[in-house]
């Protein structure tokens, strides 16, 4: 991937959108290509943080380990979403997480100091940026409600209805790219009652599940028997876009 390939890639993100196309390019001459095989660690939690990354294909995951070596998934990054950003601005830049390839990857690791620096010379892009980091604690709190307030099978429907990303679908066929382990521990359940709450639902008529792939079967119906989820507008939005 030439200099130019990674300065087209950058210019997709929202986070580089804004910047100037010279800011972009000399960004992107201080930037890595990283292929990770599925089951790489890129980082550990509490590494020191000197970059953050653009995920171009794959999946990446978040996790945090307790002192009893219990794995709690915080996130689930995808093609077009950056992850660790928001760790240049912290006093103490190290990572809050884990970062580990789910599946193979393709990156862009991008170093933090030129970045600070473009936007001292770019107020649209500082606005951009906070904007995108408040729409990601707003997003935050949205989890944390569902995972205190909310019983386990509306999480997972409310999971299942933020991937469909047609604006307003009667049917949606979408595809689980993390392992089954890794989604139960994102929405704070076992793989047993995620395997289970998914049955009980095509068991209801409302999804049909064909390996990884899951059938929305009556996307209305479940908006109605488990509201508080994301409607037609938020379902064509990335879910949680981002990581710490």
């Amino acid at each position: 991937m030439t200099e130019t390939d990674i300065a087209d890639s950058l210019s997709t993100s929202p986070l580089f959108a804004s910047l100037q196309p010279g800011n972009r390019r000399a960004i992107a001459e201080r930037c890595k290509r990283l292929t990770l095989s599925s089951g790489t660690i890129l980082f550990h939690q509490d590494d020191p943080a000197d970059r953050f990354f653009l995920v171009l294909a794959g999946l990446i995951k978040l996790f945090r380990t307790s002192p009893s070596g219990v794995e709690k998934v915080i996130h689930l990054i995808g093609p077009g979403e950056t992850f660790a950003e928001a760790v240049m601005f912290m006093e103490a830049r190290q990572y809050p997480v884990t970062a580990e390839a789910t599946a193979d990857c393709e990156l862009i690791a991008i170093p933090s100091a030129p970045y600070r620096e473009a936007l001292r010379t770019s107020p649209q892009a500082c606005f951009r940026l906070l904007a995108d980091l408040s729409a990601r604690l707003h997003l935050r709190l949205h989890d944390i409600d569902q995972l205190t307030l909310q019983q386990a099978t509306p999480r997972v429907v409310h999971f299942l209805l933020a991937q469909a990303n047609r604006e307003r679908p009667e049917d949606a066929t979408i595809t689980l790219t993390a392992p089954k382990h890794v989604l139960a521990s994102r929405l704070s359940v076992t793989p047993e009652t995620l395997s289970r709450i998914l049955h009980g639902l095509a068991a209801k008529g409302l999804i049909r599940i064909r390996g990884r792939k899951i059938e929305l079967l009556e996307i209305h119906r479940l908006r109605q028997e488990f509201p508080g989820g994301p409607g037609p507008a938020s379902a064509r939005a990335k879910q949680a876009p981002g990581g710490p």
